[in-house]
């Protein structure tokens, strides 16, 4: 189609010149690229509307990639399956992130490379195949957002200092990403994550052992586990990993 060839086009035109800015910025959010602008175009092309619970898998490896899915609201784990001698790659997509950007390559089979699952409770808006690139091709002012956005993404989640390290360093990275994505800051200034993130979800977020988990929030001073969630200190997880991020930048 028009607009698959035009993208993968203005991709290759523009790559160069963007990569450069993407690695001073890749310690930003992942969304600073599609704003509120992308849902109002979503909506204009009468998208489905879907909810999903904690837990629930929007989808896996190997499916049918039939559309593009917008986050208008909750965290979404989207875990990237490697060999088993690797460290699993797992990123994390909150409001106004994609889900089926596989529909972007230009591939004929158009099949998703990850599994997403939903952590806290997300509402997403669906557009198909045919409604997106009708989308691209109305709102051609887009374009390079949506490439700044997928080249962005590509090296965050090749980069990101979960990816090595400690698991001490790791837990507090993800903790600070669940901060950032859904926390909520309690009256006496900590954060306070969703009831839905458990330890077993970070765990599982993180591809570690219980016991390796375990001996990590052990370490952090001020995680405490409370039945309303997790809560912790932000400024001391910053701090912990401020040495790691000066000697990895």
């Amino acid at each position: 189609m028009k607009s698959r060839s035009l993208l993968r086009r203005l991709t290759l035109r523009q790559l160069n010149r963007t990569i450069t800015v993407i690695v001073m910025a890749q310690n930003r959010r992942t969304t600073r690229y599609l704003t509120a602008e992308w849902e109002h175009v979503f909506r204009s092309y009468q998208p489905l509307r879907i909810s999903y619970a904690p837990g629930e898998m929007i989808c896996q490896v190997g499916s049918y990639v039939a559309g593009l899915h917008l986050i208008i609201e909750g965290v979404v784990s989207d875990v990237i399956l490697t060999a088993p001698s690797e460290p699993r790659a797992t990123q994390l997509l909150s409001k106004n992130d994609l889900i089926g950007i596989e529909l972007l390559d230009g591939a004929a089979e158009r099949l998703a490379t990850s599994l997403c699952r939903a952590i806290t409770p997300v509402e997403l808006l669906f557009v198909e195949r045919e409604q997106l690139q009708h989308a691209i091709d109305d709102h051609p002012t887009l374009q390079p957002s949506l490439i700044r956005y997928l080249i962005n993404r590509y090296v965050l989640a090749r980069t990101h200092p979960r990816s090595r390290g400690s698991v001490d360093s790791q837990l507090c990275h993800l903790l600070l990403q669940l901060g950032a994505a859904c926390g909520q800051t309690s009256s006496n200034g900590r954060i306070a994550l969703p009831a839905e993130i458990t330890p077993r979800v970070l765990g599982e977020l993180l591809c570690v052992s219980t016991r390796q988990l375990r001996n990590a929030r052990q370490s952090i001073d001020g995680l405490q586990l409370r039945d309303s969630g997790i809560e912790f200190d932000c400024q001391e997880l910053s701090e912990r990993i401020a040495p790691c991020c000066s000697t990895t930048a």
